[in-house]
């Protein structure tokens, strides 16, 4: 348990919670960080909704990023700030094979669909279903995938 989590009454040890793109690195974030909820209202798909302790965080179950930097410009103390070059986040999709009904022989394509990356494919397999396979070097972490999977199997982590 960090200190952080310590003072702040978290005792579950919960991971640190996923922040909006372009956010500082999490002590700087929550430092900087208002709460004043600007970003959230700013957002065109709703994806940032306001999280534990009042902080934002994107809510991939309704909505995808499309990295329009609106949340950016919203930002006063500058919690979030895009320098050139970096990449909006972390984040990837990641498929749970033990969840997807691809991995147990049902036809499905709704996470490739979406994708504009073109991260994710369901290359042939002889004999059997094709199952999705992300590149991870093309996922962008929008997040489009997400919600479209009818059994929840895809999840968005840090890479």
């Amino acid at each position: 348990m960090s200190r952080k989590q310590f003072l702040r009454g978290d005792f579950s040890g919960r991971k640190a919670p996923l922040r909006p793109p372009w956010a500082l690195p999490e002590e700087a974030f929550t430092r900087l960080c208002e709460r004043c909820g600007d970003c959230i209202r700013v957002c065109p798909t709703q994806l940032l909704k306001q999280g534990r302790g009042g902080f934002p965080e994107p809510d991939f179950s309704a909505a995808e990023c499309l990295f329009c930097e609106d949340c950016v410009g919203a930002c006063r103390p500058r919690a979030l700030r895009k320098e050139p070059g970096q990449r909006p986040w972390t984040l990837q999709a990641v498929v749970d094979a033990g969840s997807c009904i691809a991995f147990r022989g049902v036809a499905c394509r709704s996470c490739v669909d979406p994708c504009e990356s073109r991260a994710i494919r369901m290359p042939p397999r002889p004999g059997g279903i094709s199952v999705p396979e992300i590149d991870a070097a093309l996922c962008s972490g929008c997040g489009a995938c997400y919600g479209v999977c009818p059994v929840g199997a895809i999840r968005m982590q840090a890479a």
